[in-house]
């Protein structure tokens, strides 16, 4: 998706992975229509496997995303990347761009709710499994979790990705968030949801603070 302001500065939006991303989308959209009436351009590609794309899940790595997510930025040639939770650990391969960080998690992060998800659907079923059990499983094909069928490679590269540490970055997170961060935005943890929502002050907020850190 792509919402191309006349203006010269733009920015490329990174959506979380998994359900994450099907939570938050109508609020990305919304964060992207106004950046537009704040005169930024931006544009917000599907990683491969996800939403539009015709490869499937079980077939993707993270290398693959992140390799994408280049290739993208390089393609319209973009500079500025906001990425949203997950999302951070797609974007390593950007070292030299601009990074906004909405409350970012490392990978292993992910697939722990993911894999608890598993296990509480497995009960539910009347079958019996452990993280460890999902864990090994993982290692030696692909697994169905929450929905989404991971392939093994794809499963151990995100257990080891860490939150990247850019030299040029701005990480934002909730008011209700301790954790460190250079800014904090009023809203609600939509990826808790049980289903998707939005939230217009939140997206407000989000593009209002994108679109001051882009003429820094």
């Amino acid at each position: 998706m792509s919402l191309a302001a006349q203006s010269s500065r733009r920015v490329m939006l990174i959506p979380p992975l998994f359900d994450e991303m099907n939570r938050m989308r109508k609020m990305l959209v919304d964060v992207m229509r106004a950046l537009e009436t704040l005169e930024v351009g931006s544009i917000m590609p599907d990683l491969p496997g996800t939403n539009e794309s015709l490869v499937p899940l079980e077939l993707v790595t993270l290398t693959d995303w992140q390799k994408a997510v280049e290739t993208c930025a390089q393609q319209h040639d973009i500079s500025h990347i906001a990425s949203f939770r997950g999302s951070a650990v797609t974007v390593t391969n950007l070292r030299q761009a601009d990074h906004w960080i909405f409350s970012p998690i490392k990978g292993a992060t992910i697939l722990r709710t993911m894999l608890r998800t598993r296990v509480a659907a497995d009960k539910e079923s009347g079958q019996a499994t452990s993280l460890a059990e999902l864990t090994a499983l993982a290692g030696s094909g692909p697994i169905e979790l929450a929905g989404n069928i991971l392939g093994s490679r794809l499963f151990t590269e995100l257990n080891a990705a860490e939150i990247p540490d850019f030299i040029n970055q701005r990480v934002v997170r909730l008011e209700s968030d301790n954790k460190p961060g250079d800014g904090q935005i009023p809203g609600s943890a939509l990826w808790l949801r049980a289903e998707p929502d939005d939230d217009p002050a939140m997206s407000s907020a989000i593009a209002r603070d994108i679109a001051s850190w882009l003429e820094q």
